[in-house]
């Protein structure tokens, strides 16, 4: 992509620009059913323009990471299979007033086909404590952090990055998936920058 040729290497912010190649990364990752249209990433970076960091290279995107703040109704029902993932973009909750939130990990994905993949997943993972702690500084109050492993890979990763896992699971498209949840603090703790 040519907007990144003279990008430096580094986890960002995303931003309305980097929908088409966040889309390109996960459109080659994931299978076909999880494919998200443009108008629903930018409806959620409306709504919230700090839920996605993406990993830039010269090469474009090769990594993305997303944290919907949700109320704990939501938050709850998504990890309960009860708010379909197509739909919780209409309940991320906005920064601009400091509150409390449940942070919702939607997302955790590199460029498994690039040869620096275990270089760029280090990269992305060693933001999230950051982020953490961004919101904290900004009056932010997190009080859990929930996810499902859709992958072996992930449910390898996240316990090794602060999430527990206790027998929880969610069934998706008729799929089981476990659940996994964190406390900020385990997070920061476990990942080391």
């Amino acid at each position: 992509m040519k907007q990144y040729r003279k990008h430096p290497e580094e986890v960002t912010t995303a931003g309305i620009e980097d929908i088409e190649s966040m889309l390109l990364l996960n459109d080659k990752i994931y299978p076909k059913e999880w494919h998200v249209s443009p108008e629903y990433i930018k409806e959620i970076m409306l709504r919230n323009p700090e839920v996605y960091k993406v990993l830039k290279t010269p090469a474009g995107v090769k990594g993305i990471y997303g944290l919907f703040p949700l109320d704990k109704g939501d938050y709850t029902a998504v990890l309960e299979g009860k708010l379909e993932e197509n739909e919780v973009g209409k309940f991320v909750l906005n920064y601009a007033n400091p509150t409390t939130v449940y942070l919702y990990l939607v997302t955790i994905i590199v460029d498994i086909h690039d040869d620096r993949r275990k270089e760029y997943a280090s990269t992305l993972i060693k933001d999230i404590p950051l982020q953490l702690k961004r919101l904290k500084e900004k009056g932010i109050d997190i009080k859990e952090i929930g996810a499902f492993a859709v992958s072996t890979e992930g449910e390898r990763i996240l316990p090794k990055i602060g999430f527990d896992y206790s027998g929880e699971k969610v069934v998706l498209d008729n799929k089981e998936y476990p659940v996994f949840r964190a406390k900020p603090e385990n997070i920061i703790h476990k990942i080391k920058i």
